[in-house]
């Protein structure tokens, strides 16, 4: 694969809709939305399904705004109450306290996520819980959870497929959304500086222990499943630093670099797709095997069959 740039930088003979950093785009077919990615496949962007133009708002907000201490003990309930919490908690500390390799790299991984730049007035051991923290949230985010997560992926036919999968009565468009990993302006707290927008890539090493064969059988059987949805999703994670809305920060983003860089960047893609296509795209998507199966496979946290049952009931619906 050639060099990967980190965004796309608005022209004026471009098709469609363009406004502080956000890019509007109409598909009206399989056909178009493949073309369309096919552009952007060489650039820095991950991508989020929304069956409507919502805001790009973690769902623990949407409906109040919750204190730090609130949101603080709502993951101490989860941890609690979650099934096989015991056997994960049990495995992270016994990780950390020997510092494996693999534990090691995730640290140092989720440290620059955070962190443009090595800074030794905060090194890399305080951000162990934060890590800890986020790899329960990125768990419990793809089980229904309230976090202050917003869940991406890699893939924007996984993103497709979520912005399409549930019916709906409503006639409005889906939306599928690409983020331009350069969002993540610099935020200056006293003497450090901090990414505004944490792209959470790096939080399954846990999966890369449990395949090593040193990983004991009962751990392995316990924990692995937790992990399925994120695998099988190609899931990744962005938590703002402030609690603001993706595509706000975005607009933000644009100005100050219109302004101080006389750069015009698309920092979020929006791709418009009619409810309409709906049957036969997610046709197309299954055979790419990207099916509520695929993205729901059976886990030890919701042992009910939710992906087998709800592709079920996507083909029992009529065609109209």
């Amino acid at each position: 694969m050639g060099e990967r740039y980190p965004a796309i930088q608005y022209t004026g003979n471009m098709r469609e809709h363009f406004s502080d950093g956000v890019w509007t785009i109409d598909c009206d077919s399989w056909t178009e939305f493949e073309d369309r990615i096919e552009e952007f496949n060489s650039y820095n962007y991950v991508w989020r399904g929304q069956g409507w133009d919502q805001p790009l708002w973690p769902n623990i907000y949407r409906d109040s705004t919750p204190d730090d201490q609130t949101i603080k003990e709502h993951l101490c309930q989860f941890r609690k109450d979650m099934p096989g919490g015991n056997a994960l908690k049990q495995f992270l500390e016994q990780a950390k306290k020997a510092r494996t390799q693999e534990y090691r790299e995730a640290l140092s991984g989720y440290y620059e996520m955070v962190h443009p730049k090595r800074d030794a007035n905060d090194p890399e051991e305080n951000y162990e819980m934060d890590l800890v923290d986020d790899i329960y949230w990125a768990i419990g985010q793809h089980h229904g959870l309230k976090t202050p997560l917003l869940d991406w992926t890699m893939d924007p036919y996984t993103a497709l497929f979520f912005a399409l999968c549930e019916r709906k009565k409503e006639d409005s468009k889906r939306v599928v959304v690409g983020l331009a990993e350069k969002n993540r302006l610099l935020l200056k707290n006293g003497p450090l500086k901090k990414r505004y927008i944490e792209l959470l890539t790096n939080l399954t090493f846990v999966q890369t222990i449990l395949d090593s064969s040193g990983s004991p059988p009962t751990i392995k059987e316990i924990i692995r499943p937790m992990f399925a949805r994120i695998k099988g999703q190609k899931g990744i994670f962005t938590r703002s630093l402030h609690r603001e809305c993706v595509e706000s920060h975005a607009r933000r983003c644009y100005s100050y670099y219109e302004e101080h860089r006389k750069q015009r960047i698309v920092f979020l893609i929006k791709i418009l797709i009619p409810n309409g296509v709906r049957k036969d795209v997610l046709q197309k998507l299954e055979g790419m095997d990207i099916t509520y199966k695929t993205m729901f496979p059976p886990d030890v946290c919701r042992p009910d069959l939710f992906g087998t049952v709800s592709n079920c009931n996507l083909k029992l619906e009529p065609n109209s």
